[in-house]
């Protein structure tokens, strides 16, 4: 296949772009940066600009599939400058690659990442893709405007795929990095009581299923995580045992997180359990089903 990438230089899409890659496809990349040279042939890079709605048309031609992955990072202050920053990020990239396409008259396969925080943080209740609920909350906001605009591809005749993202364990980013570097020098801590749920998947587990469903040509939405969600103390204690390290300090409060972080802490106090459902009826092969493996794994590979 010729894929198109939006966030190819990103955590995600680094990866995705060399696992792609690994399988045969060729890729188009888009970035807002000055295109840069390589040496694989399976690689063009092109410009765009989201905020002047400009795209370099060129990068749609002969692409089967569109993998949009654009969006200023969330976890930054939630100052009203950057909550606008990650709201238009993902609005204005999706609704450009809309108007491109339209134009175009194709009708690439479009997969259009999103995230778990769409539902409202509850510690009891499991959410699957058929839950109608959704966040009122900014960052719930964000993903269901997000997820409206990448629906938009259903008018064109586009088949779509909407990835509500969990927690992505990945040794070179993400939120595994901050978790267990402290906890490596026994400094290790959960927030609050440490009871909120964390419904999270392994990096390769995640670059699988965006495979999978280039395969399979899945549609809808669908909650791309791990099957067992853990509690949070849970996790910073399995990072702590495969660290050997020691854990002992308390959980932090919420107003001092709330003091530091203004607005966002609340990421970090949420409690959402996304159970997969599509992925396991669909027969996803995972390699880190559990988060025991998965940590021993993401440890071992900085070793």
């Amino acid at each position: 296949m010729r894929v198109l990438i939006t966030g190819a230089t990103g955590l995600i899409g680094t990866q995705l772009c060399s696992y792609l890659l690994s399988k045969g496809h060729s890729l188009h990349i888009l970035t807002t940066r000055t295109p840069w040279q390589t040496d694989d042939t399976q690689t063009r890079v092109f410009q765009w600009f989201p905020q002047k709605m400009q795209i370099d048309h060129r990068s749609l031609e002969g692409i089967d599939a569109i993998i949009n992955l654009a969006g200023a990072k969330i976890n930054q202050r939630w100052t009203t400058k950057n909550k606008r920053s990650i709201l238009n990020s993902r609005i204005q990239s999706t609704s450009l690659l809309f108007d491109a396409i339209r134009q175009s008259k194709q009708k690439p396969y479009l997969i259009n990442a999103s995230a778990i925080g769409i539902y409202p943080s509850d510690f009891q209740r499991q959410y699957f893709e058929s839950d109608a609920v959704f966040s009122n909350d900014f960052d719930g906001e964000v993903v269901r405007q997000w997820e409206g605009e990448a629906k938009q591809f259903e008018k064109l005749s586009c088949k779509t795929i909407i990835l509500r993202i969990g927690l992505v364990l990945s040794n070179k980013g993400g939120a595994f990095v901050p978790l267990s570097q402290p906890t490596r020098w026994g400094l290790g801590a959960w927030f609050g009581n440490g009871q909120q749920w964390q419904s999270w998947i392994h990096i390769d587990d995640l670059i699988g299923l965006i495979d999978f469903c280039l395969q399979n040509q899945l549609e809808g939405c669908i909650n791309a995580t791990a099957p067992n969600p853990v509690r949070q103390r849970d996790l910073i204690q399995t990072i702590a045992k495969e660290l050997r390290a020691p854990q002992f300090l308390p959980g932090i409060p919420k107003f001092l997180m709330s003091l530091t972080l203004g607005g966002m802490h609340k990421l970090l106090y949420d409690s959402i359990y996304a159970k997969p459902q599509r992925l396991l009826s669909c027969g996803y092969p995972y390699k880190f089903p559990e988060i025991t493996a998965s940590v021993a794994n993401l440890i071992a590979r900085n070793k």
